[in-house]
């Protein structure tokens, strides 16, 4: 039987626990929870619904789950406090502006199973120094890390299949990043403004 776990009506206060056998946040659940720093995530869940935690200015650290399977688009954009993120292996795409606008994220960990990161997913992360999903990706969308003015050589996968418009642009550190040795289709402006 699916939990859905729907939020609650004001202020969840700073520190929130989702019970075990919740296996989906509904979308917007905890959308704009401006008070809440920390949440804990049961083992059982395996959606997090778009923009769930949208806009959560005080949330500073979160653990996806092992067993977590889909990241709602938006799932935690403007999240401005948040400067740690463990991805499960089970997470295959990071969607659309998951976490983009989330100018205080400075480390991504974990996420041995991602193949795509998606449009505009962690843009504006302009303290984003590390994000390991960087290493398995094969798929980058377009502005994906835009403005992350921050991001190291992450270390890319020796083949990729696509990396999109504006993907790294503004990526400052990446000047001296060691690049795929073969991507099937890359943009021609992919790295732009990345002194190479």
């Amino acid at each position: 039987m699916d939990i859905v776990v729907r939020g609650c009506e004001g202020d969840v206060g700073a520190s929130v626990v989702v019970p075990e056998g919740g296996t989906e946040i509904a979308p917007g659940a905890f959308a704009r929870q401006r008070t809440m720093r920390e949440i804990v995530l049961p083992s059982t869940l395996t959606v997090v619904g778009d923009e769930a935690f949208i806009g959560c200015a005080s949330l500073e650290h979160i653990v996806l789950p092992e067993g977590l399977k889909a990241l709602g688009k938006r799932a935690f954009r403007n999240c401005t406090a948040l400067a740690d993120v463990v991805l499960p292996s089970t997470l295959d795409v990071v969607t659309d502006q998951a976490f983009s606008s989330c100018t205080g994220l400075k480390r991504v960990s974990g996420g041995a199973g991602i193949y795509g990161i998606c449009t505009e997913a962690f843009a504006g992360c302009k303290k984003l120094v590390s994000c390991e999903p960087l290493h398995y990706a094969v798929d980058i969308g377009e502005r994906a890390f835009n403005w992350c003015i921050a991001l190291e050589d992450p270390g890319f996968p020796d083949e990729m299949v696509f990396i999109g418009a504006h993907a790294f642009r503004h990526c400052l550190a990446l000047a001296d990043a060691r690049l795929p040795v073969h991507v099937e289709y890359q943009a021609d402006n992919a790295f732009q403004d990345v002194l190479m």
